[in-house]
């Protein structure tokens, strides 16, 4: 007697193909939905631990959506130095930014238009020196900014800061520009343009979207940067909101609620940052190749 008991495969591919698509796409939104819960619910509980009262962060059970809703904590967390904090997190980033991206747009252009013997190997060993974690280089950095005298400093930061985010960001814009076509430039050569008018008039506005992405990823890091600022600002002045959040620990206990409202005032502002130019990264990565 024959076997006419189809397996699973053979009863998948029976199905019509316009109900078999319509099934998968189900199924996949369905694993993207449970990933993306996972991913967004330790935000999620963040934002609603801060916005309950003090009582009850301990209380059992403890309800997934607060039932008593307060801005104490907030409020109490405005009474310390988190806006000064605040403003030296802004000004860390934007100095990070700044620098990253002047100094990643011409080494990237120069990398990709200029012809330097063996650019391809340096430019990825550039790349591996991003592999190195910021732990490694501020005990070296905090030795060598002593000695020339700008430790605990914001612009000592600063610097540390963008020796950690311009490897990368130098390998995006350099595999970048190789993008743009070089025939636009030696066009605007042919009419007059100099070499910096062509740069500036041409690659420039083409490259837009790589410094954007470059700019994105350098405040990334620079507004979450915790190891090198905590090597080398030895001031609560000086210090960053990532740093200020140990202000909230006390000898024998923790003030959870304050540290979960600094948290979502150090996370709000990256999270809406990105979101709006996020179509920005995705362009300045599809660029890129080793």
């Amino acid at each position: 007697m024959s076997n006419d008991v189809a397996t699973p495969m053979e009863f998948w591919y029976r199905i019509p193909y316009s109900k078999r698509k319509k099934y998968y796409n189900w199924a996949l939104n369905l694993v993207l939905s449970i990933g993306l819960a996972l991913i967004l619910f330790p935000i999620y509980w963040m934002v609603a631990t801060s916005l309950m009262p003090p009582e009850g962060l301990f209380s059992l059970p403890n309800p997934l959506v607060p039932t008593d809703v307060t801005l104490e904590t907030y409020r109490s967390v405005l009474e310390t130095d988190v806006l000064l904090w605040y403003r030296n997190t802004i000004v860390l980033a934007a100095g990070v930014v700044g620098l990253t991206t002047v100094a990643a747009t011409l080494g990237g252009y120069g990398l990709a238009r200029l012809d330097i013997p063996l650019k391809k190997t340096f430019a990825r060993v550039i790349l591996f020196g991003y592999m190195f974690p910021p732990i490694l280089l501020s005990i070296p950095m905090f030795i060598f900014w002593r000695q020339i005298g700008i430790i605990n400093s914001l612009p000592g930061v600063i610097v540390a800061q963008t020796a950690t985010t311009l490897p990368f960001s130098l390998w995006l814009m350099w595999q970048f520009f190789q993008t743009v076509p070089y025939s636009y430039e030696e066009s605007a050569r042919v009419i007059g343009c100099s070499r910096f008018q062509a740069f500036y008039e041409i690659a420039l506005p083409l490259a837009k979207p790589g410094m954007i992405a470059v700019a994105i990823f350098s405040f990334a890091i620079a507004w979450g940067a915790y190891t090198i600022p905590t090597v080398l600002l030895t001031s609560n002045s000086k210090w960053v909101l990532t740093l200020g959040l140990y202000s909230f620990t006390q000898q024998e206990s923790v003030l959870w609620g304050q540290i979960m409202a600094a948290s979502t005032l150090l996370v709000l502002p990256t999270f809406f940052f990105v979101y709006y130019l996020q179509k920005y990264i995705l362009r300045g990565f599809r660029a890129t190749r080793i």
